[in-house]
């Protein structure tokens, strides 16, 4: 195929897009339709992605440091926490820092009762471990209880369990649920498609009898998906957008009232799914449109004709 030949049928896709928008439309719309379905879903996840990372961030390991460890003992030990890995961050806690928080939480007369019965401070001095992985969990807390001069380790083994099999399932019901709607769409824009193809039967007739290539004959109809695809794709961006600033306007102060808890920014993930739903909607609209043409194409120009 000359470079003239491949001009003039990136200008008949183009050209055909326009000719038959009535159907372009409707195929925009339909392939929108599922996008706006994946994108919503999308940010859903990632968002619930988000809050059990916060939640997680929660759930740490409080290593509490025996009386007789010395200065040094303790300075060590925050090396040796380090050393066992899956370790996220260590913060020392002072007895002192600690006492003072608790007093902070009593009434005003039952803070002074305390301060006023003894000088001593009833707490040990700790670490506040945060691990990195969950599923590691079990294995860094005996690690951890190996570390010389510990005197107690508290830690929530239950929550952090039911953490890992929250997101493990979150995980797989996002992926089928993405898989499945990819799925759909691929099948409703051969369909639309199809109808297309259909509508324009007698146009494939003349250019088989008239000795057309099959990639001839195709290439028109692959640049309509193309552009279906990334219409399509800009589009469900815009709407998906929208949307998701909508439900934040509508439940950001809901959500705030949880400990401070907000809503992922959109616009952080903007150009990514930008990437992806102009992707999926290239891969559907020329997917479609082989799928479809194949059928086609396997039949001398008078059958067509004729269906």
């Amino acid at each position: 195929m000359t470079g003239a030949s491949l001009k003039y049928l990136i200008k008949e896709g183009f050209r055909n897009t326009w000719t038959n928008r009535m159907m372009s439309i409707a195929s925009i719309c339909v392939l929108m339709s599922c996008l706006v379905l994946i994108g919503s879903a999308s940010m859903i996840f990632l968002n619930i992605d988000s809050l059990l990372g916060k939640i997680e961030e929660e759930n740490v390991i409080m290593v509490y440091i025996s009386n007789d460890a010395t200065p040094d003992d303790i300075t060590n030990m925050q090396n040796e926490i380090n050393a066992c890995g899956n370790i996220k961050s260590v913060e020392f806690v002072s007895k002192e820092s600690a006492w003072q928080e608790q007093l902070n939480t009593m009434e005003e007369a039952q803070a002074e009762f305390f301060t006023q019965i003894s000088s001593d401070i009833p707490l040990p001095n700790a670490y506040k471990v945060t691990v990195e992985n969950l599923d590691k969990f079990d294995e860094t807390v005996a690690k951890l209880k190996k570390i010389p001069h510990i005197d107690t380790i508290r830690e929530n083994k239950n929550l952090a369990k039911k953490l890992v099999a929250l997101r493990q399932g979150i995980t797989v019901i996002s992926v089928v649920i993405i898989a499945v709607l990819f799925v759909i769409s691929l099948f409703i824009i051969s369909n639309t498609i199809k109808l297309t193809v259909y509508s324009r039967r007698l146009e494939i007739s003349i250019m088989k009898s008239v000795g057309a290539t099959n990639s001839f004959v195709r290439l028109p109809f692959v640049v309509e998906g193309i552009i279906l695809g990334i219409t399509s794709g800009v589009i469900s961006l815009g709407f998906v957008w929208g949307l998701y600033e909508l439900a934040v306007k509508e439940f950001s102060d809901i959500l705030s009232s949880f400990n401070g808890l907000a809503f992922l920014k959109f616009a952080d993930y903007a150009l990514p799914m930008l990437g992806i739903f102009v992707a999926i909607g290239v891969v559907t609209g020329v997917g479609g449109s082989i799928i479809t043409m194949s059928k086609y194409l396997n039949k001398e120009g008078s059958e067509i004709s004729g269906i």
